[in-house]
């Protein structure tokens, strides 16, 4: 796999673990059960961040042929595992699900603050 790629999914993932604890202990003290869905959905963003990437260098390198149908499976599976265990979190309280979204969405601050230090 490319260097700079593993450097960018390491740098990513550190700066959303980073910001999902600090949302996740934030939220935890205005609101006391929500702060663990937070973490989660963050968790389950950066899951799937790194498996988008894993997943896109081997089939780039390996399967160039079957590309496209590689990469729907693959984006099928994740959406998949994503809404299955939203609605697990459904399930148990349908106001955690609110905690789960905003944790998982906050993964693109992340990307965001990426870009805004690899820019400068």
């Amino acid at each position: 796999m490319n260097k700079h790629i593993l450097d960018m999914v390491k740098k990513v993932s550190v700066i959303n673990l980073l910001f999902g604890m600090i949302l996740a202990c934030l939220v935890q003290l205005f609101f006391k059960s929500y702060g663990l869905f937070i973490l989660l959905g963050v968790s389950i963003a950066i899951f799937n961040f790194f498996i988008n990437t894993i997943v896109g260098a081997i089939i780039s390198e390996r399967f160039r042929n079957s590309s496209a149908s590689l990469y729907i499976i693959s984006f099928i599976i994740r959406v998949v595992m994503a809404a299955g265990i939203g609605y697990w979190v459904f399930i148990c309280s349908k106001y955690n699900v609110v905690a789960y979204l905003i944790g998982y969405t906050s993964h693109l601050l992340g990307i965001y603050i990426y870009s805004l230090i690899e820019n400068n």
